[in-house]
């Protein structure tokens, strides 16, 4: 089978970039697919994550990123014509490729690609929630007008979801969602790693990883930490990522008078290391679409404080078990959820246990095995429709 998958480029180091690529690669090494990657925005920029030789890969030579820095009339012409363009390049590409199944991971390929009418059956899958869309775009620091804008456009887009033969969501949460659709269905993303090793659960680090946006809430996590203080002598809480937050974060650091027990780490290319280096897991995120960084971390015997924020933390977190739901944006409670795992050795043993049992049920072999059995599945109605 040949299954084709359109991103916007592989370079940077987010999550989706990450799963997509991690995808594609089992899929070319284990499912025996011939696996190909169309992007608009790589360039002559290096993947960031590796990427098995069994693949191929096409740009486009869009650039949309050169859209960012005009005014708001320069830039909606240019976007018209790189559309056009872009449409015109990938329906050449792929009547030329003839390929079975076409992926698209929501970018700029997504109203595209059910207006070509190759023989391919089209597939879209989200990395948000359609939820955490609406408020990431109500919270961006944009003009009433670009908001508006920015709400038609993301209502267009949504519009086509019909028009795909099967779009994935990635928690049963949000699949409620889209109830009224009857071609929506729901796959987990797949651990992109999984250790035989477990964190000690007597060393005194706390550990965070994400990208320094107002997203991933790193501001609530430092006010909760700034709480308990005085009373977690010896603990440290580190988080890892790069993102426009830093400094105001690590203005807050010095606010709160926590610099000698909270640090902000650049990203980690090798993160198991530093998860197997803590005892407890945080993720104080207003909103995710399926936070990989819990999957990652229960796969490392930690257990995990999260906010119930929407999505994916309750489909992870089992209350008590592997770890602690706590209300959303609730500070205080946070902070008295840390301070209870701090200061029960016991209870972290036993919850680290519960999080290495948890994280089988997510295992690339069970996962990718409901991909294809999707790809099958659409396969199979292409062929009964002719």
């Amino acid at each position: 089978m040949k299954v084709v998958y359109c991103i916007k480029d592989y370079s940077q180091t987010g999550g989706m970039d990450r799963i997509i690529c991690f995808k594609a690669n089992y899929l070319a090494e284990n499912s025996g697919h011939e696996v190909i990657i169309i992007t608009t925005d790589q360039g002559t920029r290096k993947s960031y994550f590796e990427l098995s030789p069994k693949i191929t890969h096409y740009d486009l030579n869009i650039f949309y990123n050169e859209l960012y820095g005009y005014s708001f009339l320069k830039k909606i012409i240019l976007q018209i014509k790189k559309r056009i363009q872009h449409k015109k390049r990938l329906k050449k590409l792929l009547y030329k490729l003839n390929a079975d199944i076409v992926i698209s991971t929501y970018t700029d390929e997504f109203t595209i690609l059910p207006t070509l009418h190759d023989r391919s059956k089209k597939i879209g899958e989200i990395h948000f929630s359609k939820e955490s869309l609406a408020i990431g775009n109500k919270n961006k620091r944009k003009s009433f007008i670009l908001k508006k804008f920015s709400m038609l456009a993301g209502k267009r887009k949504r519009s086509f979801v019909k028009k795909y033969d099967k779009f994935v969501v990635l928690t049963k949460e949000d699949l409620k969602n889209w109830k009224n659709l009857s071609n929506v269905t729901q796959i987990y993303n797949p651990l992109p790693f999984h250790t035989q090793k477990s964190a000690d659960p007597t060393i005194k680090r706390v550990i965070s990883v994400g990208r320094l946006t107002h997203q991933k809430g790193y501001d609530l996590l430092i006010r909760a930490w700034s709480i308990i203080k005085n009373e977690v002598n010896g603990w440290q809480l580190d988080i890892f990522g790069g993102g426009e937050e830093l400094e105001n974060l690590q203005n807050l650091i010095k606010e709160k008078k926590v610099e000698d027990s909270v640090k902000i780490n650049p990203s980690e290319k090798d993160i198991i290391k530093e998860y197997l280096n803590s005892s407890i897991y945080v993720m104080s995120s207003r909103y995710e679409g399926f936070p990989m960084v819990l999957l990652e971390a229960i796969s490392c015997g930690l257990p995990c404080i999260s906010f119930a924020c929407p999505h994916g933390p309750s489909e992870v977190i089992e209350e008590e078990e592997n770890g602690f739901l706590v209300e959303n944006g609730n500070i205080q409670l946070l902070a008295e959820k840390i301070r209870i795992l701090i200061h029960d050795e016991e209870l972290r043993i036993k919850m680290s246990r519960k999080a290495k049992d948890k994280a089988t049920e997510f295992l690339p072999d069970t996962i990718m095995k409901e991909w294809n059995n999707l790809f099958r599945e659409v396969i199979k109605e292409n062929t009964s429709c002719k």
